[in-house]
């Protein structure tokens, strides 16, 4: 029986918990977050074009009206986060492999949406349920068959079930399985792992040699019609044939089991042919018009080291999976496996938007998963070892997990995370107040600071508790304001560039209070009042009882400078509850210029 295997049971308890992680931490039908988004509707939307709208022309005029029903969003055009202006007409500029996966789920929610009392328009609940349960069963055909693959390259039952486990857990798999499942790259994840595991066994099993090489084609086929670009996979091939494989002679016999596979590999090229040509009129157009490649100038260190998307600083597993290139026993494996992800590392940090790169390399996980493969299976082989490196393995694990949730709760910037705002931040988990400038981008500024430890500052003050030296402000009941910050406009705000104005600090509240607000108000040379901004600190931003340190910002554009005439800022922190006790210290105004190569596009 399958669970009497102590693996099988272990990897369906991995199944498990990720159903149950999926259900439990995202929303399944939130008008904000929903989880047909982002990229997503532009592959799913094939499906209600045909479908419901009838639009074989998909030219998707019913489109922003299905979105605005459902989704809540700032767009004054929805369509066009999918469709752009080819040649003489609009097009979908996403491929469409993705919709024809999603067929049976579209249609089981099409059956019962109005008998559950849903409109049937393509995008209420149990279409957005249809699609995340389709990323699971995507997600877990892809780990199945990961882990068939290694055990045949390995034959290790531990090895092929600790690492499935490892990749998911530990890189951005697991983001996007969760949380933005109507992307592509977890479906491309799972057919290069099929790819993979049906071209290995053609070139070596002895048996169904025409069966896994049509499942290898189908796998290949369905991975072009999502991107085209997963096509470098077919690079990996000569890494899994052997030296006596052309000595062997090849035959087709037809058996009743290659009737599906062979009317797949037809359905998907002639479905992704007919769109493309309605669209564009030809079968290999470029969709991606204004988009491009710039590959004398690639972003590679960026995409591997850098603190703000570095593969290697967030994902470390993909570092040490590095070890594995001296384990494998093919040389080209230990040649090719390094090689393709490089280049996808490569040309993904050449696009002009190459902080993509994070999530494309999702795709080519499988060969980072035979690399770490071969690294544990070397080192579990040494009693000494083997307890040490699957520790060690699950703390890079949970390091990971760390970083994405501080990359995705505000602690930390994909685009704009600098080392120092790393490091200081390094095991935080609770949200704060953050208004990140990269050092790198700063041309000039000039700094005041505050630390209450002279008689400059004019409000009510305590040396009950300092986050540094003895005294702090202090605000409460009877001295809910603190004394406003006035500091005129600098010279460097006449320069050219971006100005900028941020002021940071250390606040402590204790255990009564729970919201908190800041003001910035801008004043011209006549002191009289232009205009204000309020921050607001709720109290998911507080910590009670400990010193935290916070940031608020704000950019003042030319116009503003120029038709205002704005001359000085005040800035004053009100504990509106006016209870319970706020300490402030060490207090810094920064008037800040920058250029634009903080910038991700130029």
């Amino acid at each position: 029986m399958y669970l009497k295997n102590k693996y099988n049971a272990l990897f369906l308890g991995f199944f498990l918990s990720i159903a149950a992680t999926l259900f439990y931490f995202r929303p399944l039908n939130s008008p904000w977050f929903p989880i047909i988004g982002g990229d997503g509707i532009g592959y799913y939307s094939y499906l209600p074009a045909r479908y419901i709208y009838h639009d074989t022309n998909y030219d998707f005029k019913w489109f922003n009206k299905a979105y605005n029903d459902n989704y809540i969003g700032g767009f004054a055009n929805p369509e066009d986060n999918f469709m752009v202006q080819y040649k003489d007409k609009r097009i979908n500029k996403y491929y469409p492999g993705l919709s024809l996966l999603w067929t049976p789920f579209f249609f089981i929610a099409h059956v019962i949406a109005e008998p559950l009392g849903y409109i049937a328009d393509g995008y209420s609940l149990p279409y957005q349920v249809a699609i995340a349960i389709a990323s699971l069963c995507y997600l877990f055909l892809g780990l199945y068959y990961l882990r068939k693959l290694l055990q045949k390259l390995f034959r290790n039952e531990l090895v092929s079930v600790l690492i499935p486990i490892t990749i998911f857990y530990g890189t951005h798999l697991f983001y996007y399985t969760v949380f933005l499942n109507s992307q592509s790259h977890v479906y491309s994840f799972t057919f290069i792992s099929l790819f993979l595991y049906f071209s290995y066994s053609y070139f070596n099993d002895t048996d169904k040699k025409t069966l896994h090489f049509l499942l290898s084609t189908l796998c290949f086929v369905v991975l072009l019609s999502i991107r085209p670009l997963n096509g470098l996979i077919l690079l990996v091939i000569p890494a899994f044939i052997p030296t006596n494989f052309f000595k062997e002679k090849w035959s087709f016999n037809f058996q009743t089991n290659l009737i599906l596979p062979l009317f797949l590999i037809v359905l998907f090229i002639i479905n992704t042919l007919i769109i493309l040509y309605t669209q564009t009129g030809t079968i290999i157009p470029y969709t991606y018009v204004n988009e491009r490649f710039y590959f004398t100038h690639p972003k590679l260190m960026d995409v591997i080291f850098s603190y703000h998307t570095g593969l290697f600083i967030y994902v470390p597993l993909a570092f040490v999976s590095l070890l594995g290139v001296f384990y494998l026993q093919n040389k080209l494996q230990k040649i090719l496996f390094p090689a393709i992800i490089l280049l996808v590392l490569y040309l993904y940090s050449s696009w002009w938007y190459w902080p993509i790169t994070t999530r494309a390399l999702i795709d080519f996980y499988p060969i980072i998963a035979i690399l770490l493969a071969a690294a544990l299976h070397h080192f579990i082989n040494y009693p000494k070892y083997k307890i040490a490196s699957i520790t060690f393995l699950f703390v890079l694990t949970g390091y990971h997990q760390l970083k994405s949730f501080q990359l995705h709760n505000g602690i930390l910037d994909e685009n704009y995370t600098y080392s120092e705002l790393f490091w200081r931040n390094f095991f935080r988990i609770h949200k704060t107040n953050q208004y990140i400038i990269p050092p790198s981008c700063i041309v000039e500024q000039k700094n005041y600071a505050e630390d209450f430890e002279t008689n400059t500052y004019s409000g009510f003050k305590s040396n009950q508790l300092a986050h540094t030296g003895s005294y702090a402000a202090l605000l409460n009941k009877e001295h809910s304001f603190s004394s406003a910050f006035q500091y005129k406009l600098p010279d460097l705000f006449t320069k050219p560039g971006i100005k900028k104005i941020r002021f940071s600090g250390w606040y402590y509240f204790d255990k009564d209070i729970h919201n908190a607000q800041l003001y910035l108000k801008f004043f011209n040379q006549k002191d009289s009042l232009v205009f204000e901004t309020p921050y607001y600190i709720g109290k998911e931003l507080i910590q009670h009882q400990s010193w935290d340190y916070k940031e608020f910002g704000y950019e003042l554009s030319e116009e503003e400078l120029k038709s205002n005439a704005i001359d000085h800022i005040q800035l004053f922190i009100w504990n509106n509850e006016a209870q319970g006790q706020l300490y402030l210290d060490d207090l810094k105004t920064e008037f800040i210029l920058t250029d634009k190569s903080f910038e991700i596009v130029q």
